[in-house]
């Protein structure tokens, strides 16, 4: 361990706002700063003593700061970020920037957005869920996956059409997104059903997750029609050795029972 205090990183990183990592000579990861355990949803001492390298991608070839923006890679750990060096510096000094999982159609990319309103897919869903389950099985990092239906979209289309209809989804995808963690993500399953991945969360912390989305997405109401969203919620964790399908299967199944509950909500224990 470097003699470098981790109580004036740690006041450095907050004092700044900036996500800091140290490296030991070895390319070992020695602090993670709290920042960036926020951002990525993995706590520092699941990458503590990990090679830094396995954990995130790097672009190592420009000084273009632009080059690394939709690069994906689905082993590392921490893939929503990556480290760009700093030209010129001797050693691992660089910088560690957000990337987008999200890429529309983009040629060589697992991730597609493909709904009419640019919200992520189904596909962008196995792609992350199996991404997830490599991390879960190589690190230890667990993850669970929720689901939200909408009862009773058919009204709604009925009522004000496919477009409207769209639009309605999209409110829906933004309010789910401006309650979760920038390291979870969310998208559409299909016309009227949401998934969510969850990262680094166990079964309490899904649990009240699944609790606030219902709530939420409960109390959206259509003005045009004068009604509120009717809802179902079900959530499962993630099991060791177990694929993508299995996965997904196991969260709809959650979901059909929902629907029936008359909590109108199914959480994995």
């Amino acid at each position: 361990m470097s003699d470098i205090n981790l109580d004036i990183l740690t006041a450095v990183a907050v004092g700044t706002g900036c996500g800091l990592v140290m490296l030991d000579e070895a390319g070992l990861v020695e602090y993670l700063s709290p920042q960036l355990e926020e951002v990525s949803g993995v706590k520092a001492d699941q990458v503590i003593g990990r090679p830094w390298s396995e954990l995130v991608p790097e672009v190592t070839d420009t000084c273009d700061e632009d080059a690394g923006a939709g690069l994906i890679d689905s082993a590392p750990v921490l893939s929503k970020v990556t480290f760009y060096p700093v030209c010129g510096r001797a050693g691992k000094v660089g910088v560690l920037r957000l990337v987008t999982q999200y890429v529309d159609h983009g040629e060589g990319f697992p991730f597609a957005v493909e709904t009419a309103a640019g919200i992520p897919s189904r596909r962008a869903m196995y792609e992350l869920v199996q991404s997830q389950l490599a991390c879960q099985d190589r690190y230890q990092t667990p993850f669970s996956l929720i689901f939200l239906r909408i009862k009773n979209y058919s009204t709604f289309i009925e009522a004000l059409g496919t477009e409207s209809w769209e639009n309605t989804n999209r409110a829906v995808f933004d309010q789910l997104n401006s309650i979760t963690r920038m390291a979870d993500s969310v998208g559409l399953y299909d016309e009227a059903t949401f998934w969510m991945i969850l990262v680094n969360s166990a079964p309490e912390g899904t649990k009240v997750t699944a609790e606030k989305i219902k709530l939420l997405a409960g109390a959206m109401r259509i003005d045009a029609l004068d009604l509120f969203l009717s809802v179902a919620v079900a959530g499962v964790m993630a099991r060791s050795g177990e694929d993508s399908e299995s996965l997904v299967q196991r969260g709809m199944l959650k979901l059909h029972k929902a629907l029936d509950a008359t909590s109108g909500m199914v959480v994995e224990e």
